[in-house]
């Protein structure tokens, strides 16, 4: 009797599988018999995120930050700059930033600098770069914005985004060697740094976590990637004929057109330069405001 009614139990649900489930049927007294669909239909655009806490549409953000370069080899850099971003969208904004290296000259030359410059004769120069100024527009897309809900103690809004511009940079270029007067040691200007102006893009990924709908913090990484003509010292001969310009001459010395052509070996390489920044945005107009304009 168990086994009889195990395998009607086995059958049923069988039956239930193959079949599938029926339409729900709802029956009015008055009215015909009609059908009525057990699931909604499904959305065209469904939204991801509902009851989006904050909006960027139409809205202008502006971004004073602080950003540390940390691929440098030879000096310490910060940064300070400001960006102006307008969103034209959701997802897609505009930005205009500029940002500038703080340091300079001697001050902020890694002990890696002054180590290598002990090693070599004294009358040794050795290049060093410094980033200065970085200039750039960029197109702006974020295309994922969430939230969290951490330890069910408070919702954070996130907005992650990425970063693509073109822009203008330059960097001074020093040439440093080596100072002992018996009590300390340290790197010095051999002669007064020099500019050189270079052609960059840059590269990036950011989030931004708002705290009120007027402010967000932004957290993003910047990679800037140039191409420059520098001294070559890979082959032989080239750095023979580059120390017959003397102890002074650096990459710039490649841009000198009164230098001819065959008393200098010089090769392209393509340097970056990586910005960690922090910052706070401040957005235009309230988002009150902003919400009724576009009713």
């Amino acid at each position: 009797m168990t086994g009889l009614r195990l395998l009607t139990a086995l059958l049923l649900a069988a039956s239930f599988v193959l079949i599938g489930p029926s339409p729900v049927r709802a029956a009015d007294d008055d009215a015909a018999t009609t059908i009525v669909p057990s699931r909604a239909p499904a959305e065209k655009s469904p939204s991801l995120v509902r009851n989006k806490y904050f909006l960027k549409k139409g809205r202008v953000e502006f971004t004073p930050r602080f950003g540390y370069i940390s691929n440098n080899a030879l000096n310490d850099e910060f940064t300070a700059g400001l960006g102006v971003t307008y969103h034209l969208s959701e997802r897609l904004g505009i930005e205009a930033s500029f940002d500038y290296g703080v340091l300079g000259g001697t001050q902020n030359t890694k002990q890696l600098a002054i180590a290598v410059l002990r090693l070599l004769d004294s009358s040794f120069r050795l290049e060093s770069v410094d980033p200065a100024a970085f200039v750039s527009v960029s197109a702006i897309w974020s295309p994922m914005y969430g939230k969290i809900n951490p330890f069910s103690s408070a919702v954070i809004n996130l907005d992650f985004f990425f970063i693509f511009g073109l822009g203008y940079g330059n960097e001074h270029v020093e040439m440093l060697s080596y100072f002992n007067d018996g009590v300390s040691e340290q790197a010095q200007l051999a002669q007064q740094s020099q500019i050189n102006h270079l052609f960059m893009m840059n590269f990036g990924f950011g989030a931004k976590v708002f705290v009120t709908k007027w402010m967000s913090l932004r957290l993003d990484g910047r990679l800037y990637l140039t191409w420059d003509n520098v001294l070559n010292y890979d082959e032989d001969q080239a750095a023979a004929t580059n120390r017959e310009l003397g102890s002074l001459a650096n990459r710039l010395t490649c841009d000198d057109a009164s230098i001819p052509a065959n008393e200098k070996a010089c090769k392209t390489v393509f340097p970056t330069t990586l910005v960690l920044s922090a910052g706070v945005s401040f957005w235009t107009p309230q988002q009150a405001r902003h919400r009724a304009a576009r009713k």
